[in-house]
């Protein structure tokens, strides 16, 4: 299962790329823990955003993203190595993901179903991809 782009992130990306802003905004991930079915629809107040117990949010540092791929589908790999780690120090369940903005707009989620961690475990996001179809 891939990534699901949603409505209020790819206006602000086509804003960034062909209107004014000049700098784009910190992105960051959530971790969600609701069964929440992803669509381009989906906003911040559809998911219950895990806010404890290592599953806080993490930022996406902007010069940690590989070059992009220059292939269908265009393929922007956020830190190749390691991906984005999220430390558990405590019992959580987790159902998915979503890059989010400074303005808590949802970028793109993915449920990838229901996952459960104890103190000590590691979830990792490896590689960690947007892709971009070529249509």
């Amino acid at each position: 299962m891939a990534a699901i782009w949603c409505k209020e992130g790819l206006r602000i990306l086509a804003d960034a790329v062909f209107k004014t802003v000049a700098t784009p905004e910190v992105k960051s991930v959530i971790l969600f823990s609701n069964d929440e079915t992803i669509t381009n629809a989906t906003v911040y107040g559809d998911l219950t955003v895990i806010n404890s117990n290592g599953g806080e949010i993490f930022e996406l540092v902007k010069g940690t993203w590989d070059a992009s791929t220059d292939a269908d589908p265009v393929v922007s790999r956020y830190n190749g190595a390691t991906g984005v780690v999220f430390n558990i120090t405590g019992a959580l369940t987790v159902y998915g993901w979503a890059v989010i903005g400074a303005g808590n707009d949802v970028y793109c989620a993915e449920n990838f179903g229901v996952k459960t961690f104890a103190s000590g475990d590691t979830l990792t996001l490896q590689p960690f991809d947007m892709k971009f179809d070529i249509v």
